[in-house]
């Protein structure tokens, strides 16, 4: 009879379990995540249902709670975490609840070699302290009195492997005073050097052993500076070699300097915007013979020469001359406010202000109505042209402007 009883206790008990299950139309999903090695707040933590392909973001202390359907599939995703992953089966009170120990995923760290940096002074003792290991070696007067051993000197292996081992040591030791100082340099922002350059840069030095033992600290640094500025020069040369503009020089060959401007522009070789590049290939004075005979090192050498001289001509201050040089649809208000009520004359001369004070043109202002009248701004012109277009305009007129009244 008892035995009878539990039987219709534990399907009483299951059916209405099942019967509850059944008609859970949400289930209330909560939990909580633990990292026991580690307590921290859980960014980046969500709670993603697989069956619906929703998701949402859980507390930052890895707590969560949502609505889910009975037997939906869900994972908790963290970062740096393994995922979670399990399907909801709903208690009594239409709910599921986690509780989830967790462990951070092992992060592999590259070994990084600190070179702890060395002083001036003791660098420079360093330097001092380069000498060549001495092998014995009889030469001058000493051979006529031991020309045997004058011989055996000469022509054996052996005193010329211990020479050629003294050579290399001494070589190797001189590099790595030399890395000592290029990373001090490095620290100090005067060049800009990675450890996997500091070799071939080395050897782009080819530093005569005397100066480097001798010389001042600013005869060093004013030496590597400059040895520097070649070397990032070259590199970058070799490193963006572009053949297609030379093949561009019999078909257009202002095509062909401005793609060879284009790479040096790209390269940081120095700053030159699109607007004055028509200009500068005009200042530059280079003709087909001229392209067609000449390296690209001598090229860029000769272009950076011109490049100077072009812009202490013009005064140009080519740092300023990016995204229209500044100036915004704000700053362009004033004037086609008056050009708008019908004043060309001042909206042209507030124009020109604001254009002398973004240095898309240098005009004293004493020669502002000269100037104006040089241009010849046309209103239908300024009321509809882009503001781009506008710059380009009145800077080619500058430029113009300059040659014409020049002394």
């Amino acid at each position: 009879m008892f035995r009878i009883l539990f039987v219709i206790f534990i399907f009483s008990f299951n059916s209405s379990l099942l019967f509850s299950q059944e008609n859970c139309d949400r289930v209330l999903l909560q939990g909580k995540v633990i990292d026991t090695l580690s307590p921290q707040y859980f960014y980046n933590f969500m709670i993603v249902n697989r069956t619906l392909g929703k998701g949402v973001f859980g507390q930052p202390n890895g707590s969560f709670s949502l609505y889910v359907h009975n037997n939906d599939s869900i994972n908790i995703s963290i970062k740096s975490y393994p995922i979670i992953a399990f399907r909801v089966v709903a208690d009594q009170n239409c709910q599921f609840n986690v509780k989830q120990f967790i462990e951070r995923i092992p992060t592999e760290i590259d070994v990084v070699v600190i070179h702890p940096l060395k002083s001036l002074q003791q660098i420079k003792e360093e330097r001092e302290a380069l000498a060549m290991r001495e092998t014995r070696m009889v030469t001058g007067m000493a051979s006529l009195s031991s020309p045997i051993t004058a011989l055996y000197q000469a022509f054996s292996k052996k005193e010329q492997n211990k020479a050629w081992i003294a050579e290399q040591e001494f070589k190797d030791d001189q590099r790595k005073v030399v890395k000592e100082l290029l990373r001090l340099y490095v620290a100090y922002d005067i060049i800009e050097l990675t450890e996997d350059q500091f070799d071939e840069f080395i050897s782009f030095l080819n530093i005569d052993i005397d100066f480097f033992k001798t010389a001042t600290e600013m005869e060093l640094v004013t030496f590597i500076k400059d040895k520097y500025e070649h070397f990032r020069l070259l590199h970058q040369l070799e490193v963006n070699e572009n053949i297609a503009w030379r093949n561009l020089i019999s078909k257009d060959k202002k095509m062909a300097i401005t793609s060879l401007l284009d790479m040096y522009v790209s390269n940081h070789a120095f700053v030159l915007p699109k607007m004055e590049y028509d200009r500068f290939i005009q200042f530059l004075g280079f003709d087909v013979v001229y392209l067609n005979n000449t390296t690209d090192l001598e090229i860029f050498y000769k272009v950076q020469e011109k490049y100077k001289n072009y812009i202490e001509f013009y005064k140009i201050d080519v740092n300023l001359a990016k995204n229209n040089y500044n100036i915004s649809e704000s700053d362009n208000e004033d004037w086609r406010w008056d050009l708008k009520h019908k004043n060309k004359k001042k909206a042209i001369l507030t124009l020109i202000r604001l254009y002398n004070d973004h240095k898309v043109i240098q005009v004293d202002e004493k020669e502002f109505d000269r100037f104006i009248r040089f241009v010849n701004l046309k209103q239908s012109f300024l009321e509809t042209a882009k503001s781009e277009d506008i710059i380009n305009y009145v800077r080619d007129k500058y430029f113009k402007y300059i040659d014409f009244y020049k002394d």
